[in-house]
């Protein structure tokens, strides 16, 4: 599963992984707003997390996706 760190987002810009994601899972409602992942729509394929730092993989839970 990928997770936003919106704390470590500054929120002063568009956000880069938004136009990488090939899946649109990635949104952002204005630049001064953390992106939001959709994820049902994500396929973990990790571009925003090699694009920034505010994405990072983590270890599903047993029954969540």
């Amino acid at each position: 599963m990928i997770s936003v760190n919106a704390a470590a987002c500054p929120q002063n810009h568009p956000c880069p992984a938004v136009r990488l994601c090939p899946t649109g899972a990635l949104t952002q409602d204005n630049v001064f707003s953390a992106p939001r992942l959709d994820q049902e729509l994500c396929t973990e394929c990790g571009a925003c997390a090699s694009a920034c730092h505010v994405f990072s993989r983590v270890a599903d839970e047993v029954g969540v996706r």
